[in-house]
């Protein structure tokens, strides 16, 4: 049961609340009841009306017989009271005293949630802090490397220019020296090549003879001190006979 009450009329007035069901629903009836309204308020006891169905209110004086005129609808919640004065909203108590109450599980669940959103948070901002100190580290990086750049493109174009210097003052001085050697036409050239090869072949045949000579005088040497009654060699005088007597030291 809900209790229904509040101050329906502000002029006070006294007479009866007429109530009805729009349908019937189990443990109440379609029939009209009737309620007591003293000086313009009332507190009563209604059943909660399921989904679909509504009480038709109507108001009379004490004594009226005639047929009742409904004017209101109400829709009772499943709640210990609800007020019916004009103008009171019962959306928040009605939400309050419909919303269960939270056992001992929930509410350690509840904090420890809450505990662990505390330390995410803390977490999400000690990361923002990290993140905004990475960031100016990053800045403080780009702008050392801008100057390491710039560092080294002036290295290396005073290399390139002490290079340059280099090469314009270790330029060796070339002297050109023309020398001019007479060459002969190809028939005189063809005849002394010819001419140099008789004389190295006549070079050749000449020492070959001297080597025979001197052979065969060695022979006559051997044959003169095996019989004595030859002549000596001493005894000639032709020119083979002195060419031997030098070679032999005679």
């Amino acid at each position: 049961m809900t209790r229904v009450h509040g101050k329906l009329f502000s002029d006070d007035r006294t007479g009866v609340l007429v109530v009805k069901p729009s349908a019937p629903f189990f443990g109440v009836s379609r029939d009209e009841r009737v309620y007591p309204v003293t000086e313009g308020s009332i507190d009563i006891a209604l059943d909660p009306t399921p989904a679909g169905v509504h009480y038709l209110i109507g108001y009379k004086q004490d004594g009226d017989i005639r047929r009742t005129d409904f004017t209101l609808r109400w829709r009772v919640p499943s709640i210990p009271s609800y007020d019916v004065t004009p103008g009171v909203d019962n959306s928040k108590k009605t939400a309050q005293q419909t919303a269960p109450k939270a056992s001992v599980y929930e509410r350690v669940q509840l904090k420890r949630v809450a505990s662990e959103l505390t330390d995410t948070l803390d977490d999400n901002s000690q990361l923002s802090t990290d993140l905004v100190e990475a960031n100016l580290r990053i800045k403080q990086l780009q702008d050392e490397l801008r100057g390491y750049k710039k560092t080294s493109e002036l290295v290396l174009a005073q290399r390139d220019q002490t290079i340059a210097q280099l090469s314009e003052f270790s330029e060796p001085v070339t002297n050109t020296v023309y020398l001019e050697k007479p060459v002969p036409p190809a028939a005189l050239q063809s005849r002394v090549y010819r001419l140099e090869g008789e004389i190295k072949r006549l070079l050749e045949l000449n020492a070959q003879y001297y080597k025979s000579v001197v052979q065969l005088h060695q022979l006559q040497l051997d044959k003169a001190r095996t019989n004595p009654e030859e002549p000596q060699l001493g005894a000639t005088n032709t020119p083979q006979s002195r060419l031997l007597r030098k070679l032999l030291g005679k």
